[in-house]
């Protein structure tokens, strides 16, 4: 049987036709989203505007150079380097904030919070809704009254059919003064289907204003939420401009941290080669009589002690490596080798400090510091939220307008009496005589707002005292630093008297050992001292609020903002 009922067929295919598909509704967010976090950028000095969350990105290494020797201080991983990209410090930065996942991470949590606040500023548009209803009954006759009726011959029984719907659009208005605007349309119209045809239906127009006067009222009350969620979009900016200059530093330390697990795995197989040197040459004494065997013992444990160092350092600098390479977002089995040449820059760059006083780098991170300003505006977020929670302890005194348009009842459907509108208006006034959660919630902001000032006044220490290490670490990896070059002049100079005396017969078995195992040390550790000095450097810059972070991941130190 075709279904007479066109208007709700009609209304069905309208809802269709206007439906979004998902891909849409995922790029209606992301435009509004992307453009909330560009509104705010020119509010934070050194945000990025790359903050795109699905970009697709295959990691390819294939524009690196490649690796072609092979490195005996390895031992049997000596051929493990073969073929691997030779990654740069910029180069790996720049992998880092393409690829890391963490970096990944912190896009998506800015993402979300400018999603949020999509839907707060969407509260304050006119929306719109509109619904449809349509139910179809019937009864359909019992066999046994059929048959009963053919025998005897009784009139037929018309079988009872009816159609009900009902349709309603409407429209809501949120004001900032804590008011609403309300329209809503409906229809519910019936039809009955018993051999002839009937219908009939009703409708109203209802508009609606309402105004808190006492409690919630006013845009400061009202508004709160929204105001909340854009400052939270601005907080949430800061943070991942802090965490850019973080993450930069961090893969950089890492790299030059990389870079000193090879040197420490050099030195100790150059230190393992001088012992063993110095043992075949004791041992060719001992065969000739000229030494004692408990002498040679002596070499021969140094050795053994040498090669497990040797051991060990090769595992550290494999393990820092594979660790390397998933902090920048490579793949667990991606060859690379990281380059030789960062660290002969950094030791020929020297070990210059910033030429600040550390009262002027105090000074200046109080200035700058993003997350300081962030503390400092949660005190006053806490301080509007007590004004809050004091509205609402008071009354309830809400004022009314409603206009309600009748339907017709000319026969015409949809069709409205305007003449005999009805209009309303009216006060509703609700006590706080039940106002227990209200009251403890006003308690709770007061002392949310001595916990924020706690708060500030807490990270403004912090970063001082943040200042003052890293200050005090770059002048302790300078003071390494000299110590450490005249401790490798000293053991070298230790080392050359020690072999020529054993070669004239005249050396100390245990002079010989301890001079080289003092120099192995005196040269890691001044290696340690230069790479302790650029990352404390870095932190230092990073820590004032002066190191600046492009979306490649480069930076730049000093006081001067770069272009």
């Amino acid at each position: 049987m075709k279904f007479p009922y066109k208007h709700l067929s009609l209304i069905l295919s309208a809802g269709i036709l206007v439906s979004c598909t998902s891909a849409a509704y995922k790029r209606g967010a992301d435009q509004e989203s992307y453009s909330a976090i560009a509104g705010k950028t020119a509010l934070v000095p050194g945000m990025s505007e790359q903050v795109q969350i699905d970009e697709e990105k295959q990691v390819d290494l294939a524009t690196y150079q490649i690796n072609n020797a092979s490195f005996d201080f390895l031992d049997n991983e000596s051929e493990s380097e073969v073929g691997a990209s030779i990654i740069s410090l910029n180069g790996a930065l720049n992998l880092a904030f393409q690829h890391s996942k963490d970096y990944q991470t912190q896009k998506e949590r800015l993402y979300l919070e400018a999603l949020s606040l999509t839907f707060d500023r969407y509260r304050y548009t006119p929306t719109f809704s509109a619904n449809g209803r349509g139910d179809y009954q019937w009864d359909a006759q019992d066999q046994f009254v059929v048959d009963m009726q053919a025998l005897t011959g009784m009139e037929r029984l018309n079988t009872s059919e009816r159609v009900d719907a009902s349709t309603s659009l409407g429209a809501r208005y949120l004001l900032k003064s804590g008011g609403a605007i309300a329209l809503n349309l409906t229809n519910n119209f019936t039809r009955f289907l018993t051999g002839d045809i009937s219908e009939f239906g009703t409708g109203a127009l209802i508009g609606s204003f309402t105004q808190p006067l006492l409690r919630d009222f006013g845009s400061k009350i009202e508004t709160e939420t929204l105001m909340q969620a854009e400052r939270d979009l601005l907080y949430q900016l800061r943070d991942f401009t802090r965490f850019r200059k973080t993450f930069a530093v961090r893969v950089a330390s890492q790299y030059y941290s990389v870079l000193l697990n090879r040197e420490t795995a050099t030195n100790n197989y150059a230190g393992l080669l001088a012992n063993n040197q110095s043992l075949e040459r004791e041992r060719a004494f001992q065969a000739e009589g000229l030494t004692t065997l408990l002498e040679v013992g002596r070499l021969e444990q140094s050795s053994l002690q040498a090669d497990l160092r040797w051991t060990s350092s090769i595992t550290r600098y494999k393990r820092s490596l594979d660790n390397f390479k998933i902090l920048i977002g490579l793949n667990a089995d991606d060859n690379i080798v990281l380059s030789d040449d960062e660290m002969a820059l950094i030791t020929d760059t020297g070990m210059n400090s910033p030429d600040l006083s550390l009262e002027q780098a105090i000074e200046l991170a109080v200035q700058t510091r993003l997350d300081l300003y962030t503390q400092l505006d949660r005190v006053q977020d806490s301080a509007r939220k007590i004004e809050v929670a004091a509205n609402a302890l008071d009354p309830a005194l809400d004022l009314s307008f409603v206009a309600s348009v009748p339907d017709a009842r000319n026969g015409n459907l949809g069709e409205l009496d305007f003449e005999n509108a009805v209009y309303t208006a009216g006060l509703s006034l609700e006590l706080p005589l039940n106002a227990k959660a209200e009251r403890n919630n006003y308690r709770r902001s007061l002392i949310d707002y001595d916990v924020a000032t706690r708060d500030y006044l807490l990270a403004l220490d912090d970063i001082k005292l943040g200042v003052i290490d890293t200050w005090r670490r770059m002048n302790e990896a300078l003071k390494s630093y000299d110590i450490n070059v005249t401790s490798v002049q000293i053991n070298e100079r230790r080392v050359e008297e020690a072999e020529l005396r054993a070669e004239l017969g005249l050396g100390d078995i245990q002079d010989t050992v301890d001079s080289q195992n003092d120099l192995t040390a005196a040269r890691t550790e001044l290696i340690s001292s230069i790479v302790d000095h650029n990352v404390a450097k870095l932190e230092f810059w990073r820590d004032v609020g002066l190191l600046y972070v492009d979306d490649t991941g480069q930076w730049e130190e000093g006081i001067n903002e770069p272009r």
